[in-house]
């Protein structure tokens, strides 16, 4: 697939497409979520894909270290990928603010763990307030959305399904 073909699946414009492979721009989450829509994959499967990474036989291990992190842009809510190639699931932290005007609905279980301040996630037609210490577990397939109360901040710590290959 052309990176033009992307940017019209995914309804994005192909310069932003171009900067952005480049590294001349950041994309969101939003805009992740439509490239991996119109690639036939997750965010997931973008974010943790390497190529280059050796495989990992049983036992293997990875550290994380913090200044390993290259911060994405979710949003406006800068994003760190605590695992990669391929782990059959996907630690990230995520800071910032969020807005539910974007449903969300994938394949992917998902855990979201608040480590600070207060988040209301929407969960189909039910809202839940968690504060710091709180958590929230929801299969594949339920729409759902977040959100900050206007000029709050949270910090959370999200663990979704690796991709299918993974496992």
């Amino acid at each position: 697939m052309t990176l033009t073909q992307v940017a019209v699946q995914a309804e994005l414009s192909h310069s932003f497409l171009s900067q952005v492979e480049r590294g001349l721009e950041r994309m969101s989450m939003t805009s992740l979520f439509r490239v991996a829509q119109a690639l036939g994959t997750t965010q997931q499967a973008l974010l943790t894909d390497d190529a280059d990474a050796a495989p990992r036989g049983a036992g293997s291990f990875h550290v994380f270290r913090a200044s390993e992190a290259t911060p994405l842009d979710a949003g406006g809510s800068p994003m760190r990928v605590l695992a990669r190639d391929h782990p059959r699931f996907v630690p990230m932290v995520m800071s910032g603010t969020f807005t539910e005007d974007l449903w969300w609905v994938h394949d992917e279980e998902e855990f979201v763990y608040v480590l600070q301040g207060r988040l209301v996630v929407v969960l189909e037609a039910e809202e839940f307030a968690l504060e710091a210490g709180d958590a929230v577990y929801y299969q594949g397939g339920i729409r759902h959305r977040w959100r900050t109360d206007p000029g709050e901040s949270v910090q959370v710590l999200t663990v979704k399904e690796g991709s299918a290959g993974a496992h």
